[in-house]
């Protein structure tokens, strides 16, 4: 399978209303679930409805401006009552404790570990973490994180699309939550080998943030 990735081909022969729907919705399942927008832009591209560039780059301003509203979320917080019952809860409380200088290995985690950024970047918000670190931080890990694990994605949703067919996309889908699901067991702050491991890593240890930059 060849996969255009150039971004020249993107606005070949113009763009009607069927692209914008699928833009449209790229852009919006990030704020759902990462791993949605991963399989429908991998099921884009390996049937070559838009080019691989413009999925990658929809997907990713998805990303961001769901990692920005859940930041302002948490800074809304701080001055609203009412959203604060509602978005502030014990486990931002807790997340709370784990936050002070490594925000790239905080959203890196993030990015592996599905449902731990709507918690996390809440957090960010309400604890004052400057918003030009974090958006720096948000930028450049999801810009390394993305094309990797949709490149994966397509790769192996084509793969598996030759032999199942349409069955592969949700097969797909199954195998992302089942792999994050393990990921989220192995990356969980608690005090076991595998958590002691990934603490040392990225700067954490018995659930707290030692530095970092």
């Amino acid at each position: 399978m060849i996969v255009d990735w150039s971004l020249g081909a993107s606005f070949h022969g113009g763009v009607d209303v069927a692209w914008l729907a699928k833009l449209g919705s790229l852009l919006v399942l990030p704020f759902a679930h990462e791993d949605l927008a991963l399989v429908a832009g991998a099921y884009i591209v390996v049937h070559e409805l838009l080019p691989a560039s413009l999925v990658t780059l929809t997907i990713y301003g998805g990303i961001i401006a769901s990692d920005f509203a859940f930041y302002g979320i948490g800074a809304a917080a701080r001055r609203l009552s009412w959203l604060s019952r509602i978005a502030v809860d014990s486990r931002v409380e807790q997340f709370a404790e784990t936050i002070q200088r490594n925000l790239f290995g905080l959203i890196a985690i993030c990015r592996l570990v599905p449902g731990m950024a709507f918690v996390a970047f809440i957090t960010c918000g309400w604890m004052r973490i400057p918003f030009p670190r974090f958006a720096a931080a948000s930028l450049i890990v999801s810009a390394l994180y993305l094309p990797i694990i949709l490149y994966l994605a397509v790769v192996f949703g084509g793969a598996m699309h030759k032999s199942v067919g349409l069955w592969s996309w949700p097969l797909l889908l199954g195998l992302l939550i089942v792999v994050g699901y393990a990921r989220r067991r192995v990356l969980t702050f608690r005090d076991t080998p595998a958590a002691n491991d990934v603490a040392v890593a990225t700067g954490i240890r018995g659930g707290r943030f030692h530095g970092g930059a």
